[in-house]
């Protein structure tokens, strides 16, 4: 069986390294999509219980060229999808990303009338767009067409602990790619010095203490009513996942803004992580009160952007602050890891305070495009 999951442009060799450790998988790497292989129906319902990462599970049909609808069409029409559509409600979804050859809204209606045409008679497959038993995903990037079951059956990256967003919020499944291209392990120092609603430090604490991403959403999955899977033990499943889970301890968040910090808490608390994580409401440039020279593995953040109530000469402020607590605070063979989108006056300060960018990450978050970059020390 072949599998797939979709994450951001960019982002596609954290969702690669993620599966090895999920469920022992190599992945082939694409625009925004890792593939793999598995003899296990099981490890779809792992990744998408655990997956970080993921915006989509498919169990994959197709994973072929399409250059545009009428190829996409050729393709999808000579699969068989009688085991899946047998007496079921299907719905078909699609998701486009860098393609103008597509419209979303015509795509979803041409397949899903050709796989009504096909299978209604010969197996009794109808259409429910609101509560459908299974939803066939088309995800087309660049010249590239997906095509499988959504496993999860919902938008994985959606966490249900954002209660308390604020509009400057970066997405879950990028928080945990700082985290990860970050280098970050249990056991290490790691500070947030700009914590927002606290998303950066929620996807550490769930990795490193190995909460299942989905452990309060254990009744909504697809997977759940799948015939194929209608002798599987989901409770013993889900059992062996939850009993993985330990304590941690070393991950703060901290903002200069207390509405911020408490936004943060009350996230984690949803999440069911807040004791694993020190909140502090304390300016970048105290920083070096609270923590001890050279006692800090990792920074990782998003840091705060030009708009209405910051200008460029106070953000101008806010990093030659961080850099320069960084300086104090990181080990010798830490790193600071920042979400940005302009970022030369970052460079000038990082290299002024003895910092070298090692990395740059391009991603896109939607429409925009952001980098994360990695400094380590001089």
């Amino acid at each position: 069986m072949k599998g797939a999951i979709i994450t951001h442009p960019g982002l596609e060799a954290v969702s690669g390294k993620e599966s090895k450790e999920l469920i022992g998988v190599d992945c082939t790497l694409k625009r925004s999509v890792a593939l793999f292989d598995t003899e296990n129906l099981e490890d779809f319902c792992s990744l998408c219980y655990r997956s970080q990462s993921a915006v989509k599970v498919l169990h994959l049909f197709t994973a072929s060229p399409a250059k545009d609808l009428e190829q996409a069409m050729e393709v999808i029409k000579g699969l068989d999808l009688e085991q899946w559509l047998k007496d079921r409600k299907f719905v078909v979804r699609c998701k486009i990303v860098e393609n103008d050859m597509f419209d979303t809204m015509e795509t979803e209606r041409e397949v899903g009338g050709v796989i009504y045409e096909k299978y209604h008679e010969k197996c009794g497959a109808t259409v429910d767009l609101e509560d459908p038993d299974v939803t066939l995903y088309v995800y087309i990037c660049e010249d590239d067409l997906y095509f499988g079951v959504d496993f999860a059956g919902f938008d994985l990256s959606k966490r249900s602990y954002r209660i308390f967003a604020l509009a400057d919020s970066v997405k879950a499944t990028v928080a945990y790619s700082l985290v990860r291209l970050g280098g970050f392990k249990e056991g290490m120092i790691v500070l947030d010095p700009f914590a927002h609603s606290g998303v950066v430090a929620i996807e550490a604490a769930l990795h490193a203490s190995k909460k299942p991403v989905g452990f309060y959403n254990k009744d909504r999955f697809a997977f759940l009513n799948f015939p194929q899977l209608k002798d599987f033990d989901f409770d013993a499943f889900f059992e062996k996942h939850d009993k993985e889970v330990h304590d941690i301890k070393g991950i703060t968040a901290s903002d200069a803004q207390q509405r911020f910090l408490r936004s943060a808490e009350k996230n984690a608390k949803i999440a069911g992580i807040n004791k694993q994580i020190n909140f502090t409401r304390m300016d970048v440039e105290w920083l070096d009160t609270k923590f001890e020279k050279q006692s800090v593995d990792r920074i990782i953040s998003n840091p705060p952007k030009v708009c209405r109530l910051l200008t460029e000469k106070g953000l101008e402020k806010i990093f030659q602050e961080l850099f320069y607590t960084a300086d104090f605070v990181l080990k010798p063979e830490g790193r600071i890891v920042l979400l940005v989108k302009n970022y030369q006056q970052i460079l000038n300060h990082a290299q002024r305070h003895h910092f070298h960018l090692t990395a740059n990450f391009k991603l896109m978050q939607g429409k925009e495009e952001f980098s994360i970059l990695i400094f380590e020390k001089e």
